[in-house]
């Protein structure tokens, strides 16, 4: 799985969230972006190593939740691990709205460990998705996304206005990126330019650049190349092409580009992270 953009929370069919497990092990990379509304991530079992929120990065353990509150940029770079089994809720704003809280209202504790009703709630949502569904299935899983939230906002929130000068700034800016990263989730195969991109955004060339790198930490073009890197991986590991054919698919200028970016992130060339992942 891989989202890497401004992400709007679509909820799943007749469920009014979005609920996702991860029990696969497989490596993935989820690149950096944020949401209008909560995000909690839990770890049943293993870990997730190089978990970053709001610029920290931090292995994220066993019966540990992750709360992203709204506008907190995340990311996620998970090695292969089959032992790991976590749990990712999404809350549309939507749906917070039916607990009488606006988004805005209140802040909730980033990390939270070893709390025994988070541990319960969390372990009794992932078996109620392993099992077969029946007609109670769905509303076992709502009821106990109301309790972790309930729970969550009676113990680990605090208030703050929806309508503060701070949240209302960096709101309005962080919105300004969202269609230029919507933009190259969808064309960074091409030739990407720093002026295309704030044109998208309607903003200056440097103001775009510098919004940019206040709330991604890194530069558009960066971006734009671990974007072609997460497809480049993909690639090598899954498939036969040679990396001079993956380096051009994925909008890489040469395979010299690729191997560049490549030892940027990974220290090794594309051909060497291909034999690693293959051993």
């Amino acid at each position: 799985m891989t989202n890497i953009f401004y992400e709007q929370i679509i909820p799943n069919r007749a469920l009014p969230f979005r609920l996702l497990v991860h029990d696969n092990g497989t490596a993935h990379t989820v690149l950096p972006h944020w949401h209008q509304s909560f995000e909690l991530d839990y770890v049943i079992r293993g870990v997730n190593k190089q978990f970053t929120l709001n610029n920290q990065t931090f292995e994220q353990a066993t019966h540990e939740l992750v709360v992203v509150n709204p506008y907190e940029v995340h990311g996620l770079s998970l090695p292969l691990a089959k032992e790991r089994i976590a749990l990712t809720v999404m809350l549309p704003a939507s749906f917070i709205r039916t607990t009488g809280i606006l988004i805005g209202d209140v802040r909730i504790k980033n990390r939270i460990d070893n709390d025994r009703h988070l541990i319960t709630y969390f372990e009794q949502l992932y078996l109620s998705m392993k099992h077969s569904t029946n007609l109670g299935t769905q509303a076992t899983q709502i009821g106990l996304v109301y309790k972790i939230i309930g729970h969550l906002f009676r113990q680990y929130a605090t208030h703050q206005s929806h309508s503060s000068t701070h949240f209302q700034h960096k709101k309005a800016q962080m919105d300004r990126l969202a269609p230029a990263l919507n933009w190259i989730e969808h064309h960074y195969q091409e030739r990407i330019t720093v002026p295309q991109l704030a044109q998208v955004s309607s903003l200056s060339p440097s103001y775009f650049a510098h919004l940019f790198k206040t709330y991604l930490k890194q530069t558009p073009l960066n971006y734009v190349d671990s974007r072609r890197l997460d497809d480049a991986k993909k690639l090598i590991t899954n498939t036969q092409n040679s990396i001079e054919q993956i380096a051009l698919v994925v909008g890489f200028s040469s395979t010299k580009a690729l191997n560049s970016s490549f030892h940027r992130h990974y220290n090794q060339t594309a051909s060497e992270y291909r034999k690693h992942y293959l051993n």
